[in-house]
This record gives C-alpha cells, sequence and structure tokens, in this order.
C-alpha cells in the first residue's frame, strides 16, 4: 500500500467511514462515534491527512444557491430552435421520458440494406429503437426491467440484462444477460452472473467485457441501489470539516476517497458468447471502472482505476488473454488530473479529459496507444464539461458543460458544446519535435442552453454515426428525456 493511501485510510479508520463496511473490514478497531447527524465523521486528530478530497484549486464555487430540481411548467416541447443558439433541438423520448447509454458506450446499430438506421434508448416502455431517418420510435424490449447495456457493432444485436430482486446493492445482484436481433426481434439468453455488471463488447462479437468487486459497500451509506433515483447515481451527502453540508461535488469526493481507500477485492473478467464460460483477465485490489473494448481491435480493452483522480494512476490498456498491461498517462505535476477516457473511433488513440492542475488549465487529450504520440487541445474555462466526446471522422470534438459546483468551477458552463480543433502553430516551425506534445485549441461554439438541467444528471453526449447531430440526455424539462441537436446552424 502507498503511503498517501496508508494515510488516508488511517485517517478514515480514525474518523469512521459512515457506515462503509469495507472500511470496517480492513481493520479490527471499534469505530469512533459518529457526528450527531450521522453524515460525517468527526475530523481525524492533529498530525492526520484529513479524511477530504484535496482542495480544489480553481476560484471558489460560482454555484451561489443549492441545486435546485428543474422547474418546467406546460408540455415538453418535441422539435425547436434554441434562441440562444439558433440550433435544431428535437426531443427523441416519449412524454413519459427515457434514458440513454453511458458516453462511451455503442447506441448505434450497424447499417444493413435494406433496413433503417436505428439508435437505442430507453423507455418507460422498455427499450426502443429510434430511427435515425424519421426518428420515429419502436418498442423493441417490452420488459421495464430490461436495462438496456450497449450496441454490437458487426451485427444489428442489442444487449441487454435483467437483474434478480436482492436486497444487495446493484452491482452485488445476479443479472441474466440477453441479446436480441433488432431486425428479427429473436433473442437469446447469453447467460447469467451471480455479481458484477457488464459494459462493453468486442468489435467482432465474440466477448462480453464487465467487471466485479466482492464485498464492496454503496458509495453512499444507506442508498444501496441508485439506479432508480432521478439522477442515476446516489444522494450524495457529507459534512465537510466545519461541520456544515458539502455541496454534491465536494460530497462525492468524500465518498470516493473512502471507496478507493477501503481496497475491495476486484476482477476484471471476460464472458465467451458462443459459449459462455467466464474467464478472469486480470485481478486487483485497485478499484476498477470504465471497462471498454477497442471499437476495431477485437483483443485490446482499456480501463480505470477508479478514486480521486489526484491519488490514482487512472487510465490503462491491456489485452483479453491478460498481456500488455501498461499505463497510458503519467502524471508529471502536483493536482494534475485525467479521465474520463475514451477510444477514438479507429480504435487507434485513447482521449481523456485532462488539467495541468486541477481546475485551472483544461485539455482534451489522446494518446496513440502504437505510437505514444500525444496531442493536447486547449479548453476554455466555460466549455469544461463532464464528458466530452468526438464525431465519427475524427474532426470535430463536443462536451456536455458542467456547473459552478464541479471542478472547473465555470461561472457560465452550462451549454452543450461543439469544439473544433484549430492546430497551435510556432512562427519557427522546425522547432517542433515529433516526440513532443503537439497543441491545439478547440475553438468552441454553444449548441444548447442547459441553464435549467440539474448536473446531478450528466449529458453523457454522444455524436450520431453520420456527425450531424449529438444526442444527449436532460432534465430541463423536468423528466428526464433524450434530446438531439443538429449540428449545423438552423436555417
Amino acid at each position: 500500500m502507498t503511503t498517501s493511501r496508508r494515510l488516508a485510510l488511517k485517517a478514515l479508520l480514525a474518523a469512521p467511514a459512515l457506515g462503509v463496511a469495507g472500511v470496517a473490514h480492513a481493520q479490527s478497531a471499534t469505530p469512533a462515534p459518529r457526528a450527531a447527524n450521522g453524515l460525517q465523521p468527526a475530523l481525524p486528530p492533529a498530525g492526520q491527512v484529513p479524511a477530504w478530497p484535496a482542495p480544489n484549486t480553481a476560484p471558489p464555487s460560482t454555484q451561489d444557491v443549492p441545486h435546485q430540481a428543474p422547474s418546467w411548467s406546460g408540455p415538453t416541447p418535441t422539435d425547436w430552435v434554441d434562441p440562444h443558439t439558433g440550433h435544431r433541438i428535437l426531443r427523441l423520448s416519449p412524454d413519459g421520458g427515457g434514458g440513454k447509454p453511458y458516453f462511451y458506450k455503442n447506441m448505434f446499430l450497424p447499417s444493413k440494406a435494406g433496413k433503417p438506421d436505428l439508435m437505442v434508448i430507453t423507455t418507460p416502455q422498455g427499450i426502443s429503437t429510434v430511427n435515425l431517418s424519421t426518428w420515429g420510435r419502436e418498442v423493441l424490449v417490452a420488459d421495464t426491467r430490461a436495462d438496456l447495456m450497449f450496441t454490437g457493432r458487426k451485427n444489428r444485436n442489442v444487449y441487454y440484462s435483467v437483474t434478480e430482486p436482492s436486497e444487495a446493492q446493484l452491482m452485488d445482484r445476479a443479472k441474466t444477460l440477453y441479446v436480441i436481433d433488432a431486425d428479427t426481434r429473436r433473442v437469446r439468453q447469453i447467460g447469467r452472473i451471480p455479481n458484477g455488471q457488464v459494459n462493453s463488447v468486442n468489435a467482432d462479437e465474440t466477448l462480453l467485457l464487465g467487471f466485479v468487486a466482492y464485498d464492496s459497500q454503496p458509495l453512499q451509506p444507506d442508498v444501496g441501489d441508485p439506479r432508480n433515483r432521478r439522477f442515476d447515481q446516489a444522494e450524495y451527502a457529507a459534512n465537510g470539516p466545519d461541520g456544515k453540508p458539502l455541496n454534491f461535488a465536494r460530497a462525492k469526493g468524500v465518498r470516493m476517497l473512502q471507496r478507493w481507500a477501503a481496497r475491495y477485492p476486484m476482477e476484471i473478467f471476460v464472458i465467451d458468447l458462443a459459449t459462455s464460460e467466464r474467464r478472469v483477465i486480470h485481478s486487483t485490489n485497485e478499484w476498477i471502472g470504465h471497462t471498454q473494448f477497442s471499437p476495431t481491435d477485437p483483443d485490446r480493452i482499456i480501463f480505470c482505476h477508479e478514486g480521486p483522480w489526484h491519488r490514482v494512476d487512472r487510465m490503462w490498456t491491456m489485452k483479453t488473454d491478460g498481456s500488455d498491461l501498461r499505463k497510458t498517462h503519467t502524471r508529471t505535476m502536483n493536482f494534475e488530473i485525467f479521465g474520463h477516457e475514451w477510444f477514438s473511433p479507429d480504435g487507434k488513440q485513447v482521449l481523456y479529459d485532462l488539467q495541468t492542475p486541477r481546475g485551472q488549465v483544461f485539455w482534451v487529450a489522446s494518446v496513440d496507444l502504437e505510437t505514444g504520440k500525444r496531442v493536447y487541445r486547449r479548453v476554455e474555462q466555460n466549455d469544461w464539461s463532464v464528458h466530452y466526446n468526438v464525431s465519427p471522422d475524427g474532426k470535430m470534438f463536443a462536451g456536455d458543460g458542467g456547473d459552478g459546483d464541479m471542478v472547473a468551477h465555470a461561472p457560465d458552463g452550462k451549454w452543450i458544446v461543439l469544439l473544433r480543433p484549430e492546430p497551435i502553430v510556432d512562427e519557427d516551425p522546425s522547432s517542433d519535435k515529433d516526440d513532443q506534445i503537439s497543441v491545439e485549441y478547440l475553438r468552441s461554439e454553444r449548441l444548447v442552453d442547459l441553464s435549467n438541467h440539474d448536473y446531478r444528471l450528466e449529458p453523457n453526449l454522444t455524436f450520431t454515426p453520420d456527425g450531424r447531430w449529438i444526442v444527449f440526455v436532460s432534465n430541463m424539462h423536468g423528466r428526464n428525456h433524450v434530446y438531439a441537436v443538429e449540428v449545423a446552424r438552423a436555417a
């Protein structure tokens, strides 16, 4: 165990982790008393590392008031032009609401002659397809228990799971895995996993990829299953060193620190789609997340070490046989953070959010997995986003913004933005070196006003395969809905 992790865990043990059993599991001492409100322990003794996330290096939060649920009266619009940006927006989910997969998960079906181009979303009826030409919806899986996972890249398959009822938190419940052909509607049961989650399929659709933690506890005490909550995550709550409630982002940071220090055993596994055989490819006590297959190489994955970003070596890659395990970014300054990694469409690069240092200088970075070549693309403070994504041709980026509580503390950051790379060229081009980091600037264009959006729900934007639209989720009209904004400005 590293010195920083040992000290953090020592602090957490001196100031109990609010019912996080994994911390108690790591020691046998009697826990100290909780604070009166039961949310946050008292400060650790003098000389110990506080059990709080590192302070942001950005200016103070620009969020003047606590989060308020978006308010909207009247019907939810279905087709309009944003008056602030001039871009057309469509609501794709029905009146009851809807959702979409996480930002790096594929939600589009490969094109097929004689068949419409489709994407998949969740609706109150189950899992539905959306025709990318007409925007018409059709229920594909009429089961409200069905959890949409992702779509295939080789065949027109939609993968989903059904979680068995249990008192355990969602990660620890058994799940049955299914795949349905979107054209024939033929359903096949893949198999059952006793715990963990599956969140990727490889390029030739022969393997599923997942991870599991053993004996872990919820990130927020007394919230075992955040799946049905409004924001698709726990309602994080904690008090700061002064005894006052922390904002959502900081409270989540407290819980992340506690989970990271607990050191639960974890595995990354693959499932053979032909035989349903489950095979472990990596075991660790690091907190694993974001396991993803390359969109083009069926044997290449990336994953992350979760936790406080300034404490973890976050980004890793390996092959499906467990070989070629290597880190894809190394921290070079204090308070440098990086993460929310994803593959480029051609599978050659890993792209990610980089801040040097945290809350001050913002980049969308990339590293070529074969050559090691790096490109840093500069982002303005108001354009920093919870997640970024890239167009299928790799020529444009987009970001989903963030509120004043988040790491950038942007004074005007609640927008969906289009980001166009511009090279930064030295007056003496001969000074540039191929083995050095290349730099670009991301020129932004605002697409959607999200001033009424509550960022406890992450928009998780994704370009459509033709690059003409960006799909995202928002609660700006009260309910969670799936929307699409046109990249080109409306006539």
